[in-house]
């Protein structure tokens, strides 16, 4: 498959991806879902929106996979540090993200 028709794939799912985890309510979650806590949301946050992406574009050898990395951080950002961790846990859930990013990254660029 061509490289551009990589990327509109990947950016239609991940938008997709992105507007459907956005629809999980934290609530029901809190409910029914023990690790729903300033460590485990931005963890599962971070590897559905920065993991899914980078898998997909490790499987379909997407080109130029170092612009995929400001994209998926900036929205994983957005969904990580935005609603109650931004008042209550942000400095937390913020290293939860960055670490997990650096890791998912790193386990993409450094594996076979």
């Amino acid at each position: 498959m061509s490289g551009w028709l990589n990327w509109l794939i990947l950016l239609a799912g991940l938008g997709t991806v992105f507007v459907a985890w956005s629809w999980v309510p934290l609530e029901r979650l809190d409910r029914y879902w023990s690790w729903n806590n300033p460590i485990g949301r931005p963890l599962a946050d971070t590897l559905v929106l920065t993991g899914l992406p980078a898998l997909y574009a490790r499987l379909t050898d997407t080109p130029w996979p170092l612009l995929l990395i400001p994209i998926t951080f900036f929205l994983t950002q957005y969904a990580v540090l935005s609603g109650r961790f931004l008042r209550k846990q942000f400095v937390i859930a913020g290293w939860v993200l960055v670490l997990a990013t650096v890791a998912i990254w790193i386990l993409f660029f450094f594996t076979l």
